[in-house]
C-alpha cells in the first residue's frame, strides 16, 4: 500500500512539470511582432539562457517552443507561431512563486 501511495505521489508531482499539461492553457503573456518565428526564437533563446542555462528550443507546427526547466514543479515555455504578419508569442509561466520576471522581460524585449 505505502509503494502503492508513494509512486502515486511522484506521478501526480511529475504531471505538474510536464510542458503539455501548462500549454494548453491561457497564456500569462499573448503579443504579436512583425518579426518570424525564426528571428524570434533566436533573439529570446540566447537570453533564456543566461538566465537558465538548461533552456532549450524545439520545432513545432508553424514555429517554436522555448522552454526554461523550473526550479519548483512547472516550466516556464514560451511558443512562437507564423501569423498573417509575423507571429503571434505565448508565454506560459507556472505557479507564481515559480515566474521569472528576467524570462518575462526577454519575451518583451524581443518583440
Amino acid at each position: 500500500m505505502r509503494v502503492w501511495l508513494g509512486a502515486s505521489l511522484m506521478g501526480l508531482l511529475a504531471g505538474c512539470s510536464l510542458p503539455t499539461a501548462l500549454a494548453p492553457g491561457k497564456p500569462n503573456v499573448s503579443e504579436l511582432t512583425g518579426k518570424t518565428p525564426k528571428d524570434y526564437a533566436q533573439c529570446v533563446l540566447p537570453a533564456w539562457q543566461r538566465e537558465t542555462p538548461r533552456s532549450t528550443q524545439s520545432d513545432i507546427s508553424n514555429g517554436y517552443r522555448i522552454t526554461a526547466p523550473g526550479s519548483l514543479a512547472s516550466d516556464e515555455i514560451v511558443e512562437v507561431v507564423k501569423s498573417k504578419n509575423g507571429s503571434l508569442v505565448s508565454l506560459y509561466q507556472g505557479t507564481p512563486w515559480a515566474k521569472s520576471a528576467v524570462l518575462k522581460k526577454a519575451v518583451h524585449d524581443c518583440l
